[in-house]
């Protein structure tokens, strides 16, 4: 009778075994694609798009023509900066032309004033005559010196107005604006007749978009519970929603030390990083369904397409696994811990493993009970986690179900395995 009782009051569980299994920890989020390398095209100067000469979606070479900037202020300045430079060179003709006749004067005078410091110094002039001679002299050579310093002020407003000139033709030259990389026309901004901001303005107006559509990568953003275990170099797979039957490999080209912040100073903020997963070309040119209407070069992705990255941290080979909800936390026991404090009255005498959650396995017992084993886990994949301490290979254990595991089960309770199709049926309603 006690034996019936017993069996009615034994809790159902599903059981399984403790198992040796190689486990790789991974870290999944679902990003975007974009290309790898993807230049913005803004013209140097302003004005208005006369001419467009590619469009979206089309393939372009390094020094390929992309759109022309109406070239008449542009040329109106390249001629107003030659007119200047030819007045210049003019000017610097004159000062050399006046150097020569000052020059010249220089040695008349000199000629005449040693004469006549000859003749003053025999008395054969007056002083005054003398004094006369000395001060042409003197001003002769002080016209000289002035005629170097203009020939020399000439010369540096030749030296501008020529930098002028090569300034205003480099910009006229820059209202062709042709592409800097081979790639694909992702984003054409601007039409024929619009007026657009030059680089030397602020940041300009991007007109193009370049990209290298052959190399293609996706970007993330990871939690920073998790950024912790991610190195470059990690492998991933890709799964690309507009392509659901194939996945794809990857790898960690890119983490980013700054953070993205959402919700700053609430209490749902969420602190995430940015990290870019390259998707290996090799992983889809080898699929001749996938590639068949594409180009050489070409990837069957677009920039925007979603994605799912799973990338790979830690390996485990050969460790002991149990499901993970097989694993479940165990709460302090809080009438356990005042009944030490009791007996401890320094608190530093309390221990902490008292107070601290610890996780826990149902182990089976021959009798068909449960004891609960502490164990110390390790990494986990989405299914198994590591066990490194508290149990031994082929043990049987409980995994399931889990409403049964977190909430009714306890340690030496009775128990009795679940019906298969039982369960099968809970399954699938």
């Amino acid at each position: 009778m006690e034996l019936l009782s017993a069996c009615r009051d034994a809790v159902e569980v599903e059981v399984g075994r403790v198992e040796q299994r190689t486990i790789i920890a991974k870290v999944s989020e679902s990003g975007v694609i974009q290309p790898d390398v993807e230049v913005p095209i803004a013209p140097d100067v302003s004005g208005e798009i006369t001419a467009l000469y590619v469009k979206e979606g089309q393939a372009v070479k390094k020094g390929d023509l992309l759109f022309e900037i109406r070239p008449d202020n542009y040329q109106a300045a390249l001629e107003q900066a030659t007119a200047s430079l030819n007045t210049a060179k003019s000017d610097y003709a004159n000062a050399k032309a006046a150097l020569a006749q000052a020059e010249a004067n220089l040695i008349q005078d000199s000629i005449n004033y040693f004469r006549n410091k000859q003749l003053y110094e025999q008395q054969a002039i007056s002083r005054a005559e003398f004094e006369n001679f000395r001060l042409r002299y003197e001003i002769a050579r002080s016209a000289v010196e002035s005629s170097r310093q203009a020939i020399q002020a000439a010369y540096y407003r030749t030296q501008s107005a020529s930098a002028s000139v090569r300034q205003a033709a480099d910009n006229l030259s820059r209202t062709r604006v042709y592409a800097s990389m081979n790639g694909t026309v992702i984003k054409l901004n601007a039409k024929v007749g619009q007026r657009v901001v030059g680089t030397s303005m602020m940041s300009g107006t991007e007109v193009i978009r370049i990209a290298d559509l052959s190399r293609m990568e996706v970007k993330v953003m990871i939690n920073e519970n998790d950024i912790v275990q991610l190195r470059l170099g990690d492998t991933a797979t890709v799964e690309v929603d507009a392509y659901p039957d194939r996945i794809f490999r990857g790898i960690v080209t890119d983490i980013a030390y700054s953070a993205s912040v959402a919700a700053q100073g609430s209490t749902d903020q969420i602190t995430n990083y940015e990290v870019q997963v390259l998707i290996d070309p090799q992983s889809y040119t080898s699929d001749s369904i996938l590639m068949r209407k594409l180009s050489p070069g070409e990837s069957p992705f677009r920039p925007g397409m979603s994605a799912v990255v799973s990338i790979f941290t830690q390996k485990a080979e050969n460790v002991l696994a149990v499901p993970l909800q097989a694993v479940t936390i165990q709460k302090p026991d809080t009438q356990k811990y005042q009944e030490i404090e009791k007996e401890n009255t320094e608190k530093n005498l309390l221990p902490k493993s008292a107070l601290e959650p610890q996780e826990i396995v149902y182990v089976l017992t021959s009798d068909m009970k449960v004891q609960a084993a502490k164990v110390k886990t390790g990494i986990s994949d989405d299914t198994y986690i590591e066990i490194k301490e508290g149990l031994q290979k082929d043990q049987q254990i409980v995994i399931g179900p889990y409403t049964t595991l977190t909430k009714k089960l306890k340690n030496g309770m009775r128990i009795k395995l679940i019906d298969k199709n039982k369960l099968k049926e809970s399954n699938t309603t």
